[in-house]
């Protein structure tokens, strides 16, 4: 490493090292299938995420590593995408319930650095998985869950290596921290949370190809991890509280992504991505206590909740189009499956399979680029009728959660990245 790069990629290690601490106040939002969050840079987000064929800047960190040997000095980004969710519910009996709407900011920044002709290394601070839902304490499903939130902040350094002019390999650490809050009502002036916190260890790899002057393909795997939760179960609303000890684990899914991008002229680029998430891997929340967990209708220190979910496919589709030396437009479409069944569905995760409508641009200037993305998201209606959600098999129907669930979600991005 010469002098001068060594010294700027201090300057931006401390830069994000700064940073850390803040990422957590702000990484909950209620956008993806599941609880994942997707995006994290706003270029890609305008291409409806259809990134790991192409990734040509500091966020390929994120979406695939390999891409990182094709970047070329010292480079970071930084960046923050505004969630504005609204979901409701139709009951069964005609009247709706709305969840709070807030809006949620999960920031992004990434590093890289060119060592050699052949080394280069990254490093992204992200929150991958995020989830914040707020129902009415008089709500109908109020017995089912209130307010829920789920924040992680995600420190993921990579080294990639270029093996040949057309193929470049990387792979790297994941650092998972984890904070959560789960609430619901047991009597209409009694309330039951569940807090605590926790970290994980994974690990991730990348592969990009160059087939030719036009086409580019790209492979991105994450692994799962699971995170290891201590906090405190409490009852409030008696003459006194409640609250002891709490332990529990949670599984974050493995990711595997694919990605081809085709530069059909020197202004228009197509890329298209195809996900598969192991979502599988949430199949029951186990929480262990002490009596406490009796006032929530168990009668043990264990409860267990049945979650089931399932594997998802995801697929993105975008594009972009250079104006000119400084200006480039873009758009894209994503689908997405829920993991959520039906038999399981749950207000807590009041989830469908969603579409999404983006577009945005980006403007370079010297060693500046600034990205802006927009991104409408319209969750498809879901009846449900007949759940037993975090029961177990057999048991009877849960009624106060039938009705239809409907949902969108506003996603405004903008990225600021510089070149040293």
């Amino acid at each position: 490493m010469n002098g001068k790069r060594g010294i700027n990629m201090k300057k931006v290690l401390a830069m994000l090292a700064v940073t850390v601490a803040g990422i957590t106040a702000f990484s909950s939002g209620s956008f993806a299938a599941g609880f994942r969050l997707p995006d994290q840079d706003s270029a890609a987000m305008s291409m409806g995420g259809a990134f790991v064929g192409q990734a040509d800047n500091p966020s390929a960190t994120w979406y695939n590593p390999a891409g990182i040997t094709d970047l070329d000095g010292t480079r970071i980004s930084a960046g923050i995408i505004a969630i504005y969710p609204v979901l409701s519910h139709e009951n069964a009996n005609g009247t709706t319930d709305v969840s709070e709407r807030s809006v949620f900011l999960p920031p992004q920044l990434f590093a890289t650095d060119k060592i050699s002709d052949k080394i280069s290394l990254g490093l992204g601070i992200t929150s991958p998985f995020g989830l914040s839902t707020d129902w009415s304490a008089t709500s109908a499903t109020s017995s089912v869950a209130t307010f829920s939130m789920v924040k992680t902040i995600d420190i993921n350094p990579n080294i990639a290596y270029r093996m040949s002019d057309s193929l470049s390999v990387a792979a790297g650490i994941d650092y998972m921290k984890l904070q959560a809050t789960m609430e619901k009502m047991l009597l209409p002036t009694m309330l039951f949370r569940l807090t605590g916190e926790g970290s994980g260890i994974g690990a991730n790899a990348g592969i990009k190809y160059k087939a030719n002057e036009h086409l580019d393909l790209g492979l991105s795997y994450r692994s799962a991890i699971t995170v290891k939760i201590d906090g405190n179960a409490n009852v409030v609303g008696l003459p006194f509280t409640f609250t002891n000890s709490a332990q529990t684990e949670i599984t974050l899914p493995a990711l595997l992504q694919t990605g081809i991008s085709y530069k059909a002229s020197d202004k228009l680029t197509v890329n298209t991505d195809l996900e598969y998430t192991w979502w599988s891997t949430y199949d029951r929340l186990v929480v262990q206590s002490n009596s406490i967990l009796a006032l929530t209708g168990g009668v043990t220190n264990t409860s267990i909740e049945e979650k089931d979910w399932k594997n998802t496919w995801t697929f993105r589709i975008g594009g972009q189009y250079k104006l000119a030396d400084r200006w480039k437009l873009r758009a894209g479409y994503v689908y997405d499956q829920t993991p959520v069944p039906s038999d399981r569905f749950e207000t807590r995760v009041s989830d469908s399979d969603r579409q999404g409508l983006t577009f945005g641009a980006g403007y370079t200037g010297g060693n500046f680029t600034i990205d802006a993305a927009y991104l409408y998201l319209h969750f498809n209606n879901r009846t449900i009728t007949n759940s037993i959600a975090g029961q177990p098999s057999g048991s009877a129907p849960i009624t106060s959660l039938d009705g239809t669930y409907k949902g969108t979600a506003h996603l405004l991005g903008v990225t600021v990245a510089y070149k040293f």
